[in-house]
């Protein structure tokens, strides 16, 4: 059965305004956990240095990686909440998106 091509651009338009797309991957995952511990440091210790900022990201990542939550991510995480969460300027916004 064919779409009309009114519910087919209406359909396409939903798509575009809510961010349709495929869920993150490990790797992007691995990036918002990153940007959730740098925008976390510049609010809590805004003085943090750049090495001390990427053993804070590796530590992270070490207990990420045991926690079976993070593991869940990509099936939890949508594309929409993602852009969300990685465009976020502070850690309120951050969290925010991800409670849509």
């Amino acid at each position: 059965m064919l779409l009309s091509p009114r519910v087919w651009l209406t359909a396409t338009l939903g798509c575009f305004a809510s961010s349709c797309g495929p869920p993150p991957n490990a790797i992007e995952c691995g990036a918002l956990l990153d940007r959730y511990v740098t925008l976390l440091v510049k609010s809590d210790h805004p003085n943090t240095n750049e090495t001390e900022l990427m053993r804070l990201r590796e530590e992270a990542r070490k207990k990420a990686a045991r926690d079976p939550a993070f593991r869940e991510c990509p099936s939890r995480v949508s594309r929409r909440e993602y852009d969300c969460a990685m465009s976020a300027e502070n850690v309120d916004r951050f969290e925010q998106c991800l409670l849509w």
